[in-house]
């Protein structure tokens, strides 16, 4: 299996190409350790995770712009922070901008030339992955063909129907299965199910040099992907290294 083997790119949004860990840090930082002067980054990162699969868990449907508040909420208990009254609206409103990783805007536009479709799959609702991808800049005006949402799907990673979801509607556009490759950083929404739903996967280990999973949820088991690169700027560099051979 080759990297050029492939005509699409389907990527998850946050943690992939958007920093979720660095914006959540920036937000909860300075209101943790107010009261928590030596809480560390990785606890409050693992809290959020935490939080926010349970509150996942318990209602399984609600939106992402639905899970904000609550999981700050959830996390401000943990901590003993006193959550005040525009925190919710202010944690959302963060969330909607967090950053792209340094490299993902000149990435993206680097496989943007080689790839017919680069297409987002993402666990966020409609109003927040698009205000996300809006902050990705390109000489087209346009990096992503599409933005596939749980709220367009009606199910979330790392349930099997999101992913038979977008591989259907890839079909429809006259694209197989076996020319996807499913670009990710969650071992847990992404790179477990994508394999066993027989797609090429690429993990995306953003994480590289730390300990733990952060502010996603640790999977219960590791899946080797078939590609492993440390960044998107890293994917490219091996892509065109592939296109020599």
């Amino acid at each position: 299996m080759r990297l050029t083997d492939f005509d699409v790119l389907t990527f998850d949004l946050i943690g992939t190409i958007i920093d979720f860990e660095g914006g959540i840090l920036g937000w909860m930082r300075p209101r943790v350790l107010r009261e928590r002067p030596d809480a560390t980054d990785t606890e409050i990162l693992e809290a959020y995770a935490r939080c926010q699969a349970a509150i996942r868990k318990a209602d399984p449907k609600m939106l992402f712009s639905q899970r904000m508040p609550r999981t700050w909420e959830a996390v401000a208990k943990e901590f003993g922070v006193t959550v005040g009254p525009q925190d919710g609206a202010s944690f959302l409103a963060s969330a909607r901008a967090w950053p792209p990783f340094p490299d993902s805007a000149q990435a993206l536009a680097e496989l943007k030339r080689w790839f017919r479709y680069l297409v987002v799959v993402t666990n966020g609702d409609r109003t927040s992955a698009r205000t996300m991808v809006s902050q990705i800049a390109a000489p087209s005006g346009r990096v992503f063909d599409e933005v596939i949402t749980e709220e367009d799907i009606g199910w979330a990673k790392p349930d099997p129907k999101a992913f038979e979801y977008f591989i259907l509607h890839l079909e429809k556009l006259g694209v197989q299965k076996k020319r996807i490759l499913h670009v990710a950083q969650s071992q847990y929404h992404d790179m477990g199910i994508a394999k066993k739903m027989g797609l090429a996967t690429c993990w995306i280990y953003r994480r590289h040099g730390q300990k733990g999973y952060g502010g996603t949820q640790a999977p219960e088991q590791f899946t080797k992907p078939d590609f492993l690169a440390t960044s998107l700027g890293d994917l490219v560099r091996q892509y065109q290294l592939a296109l020599k051979d």
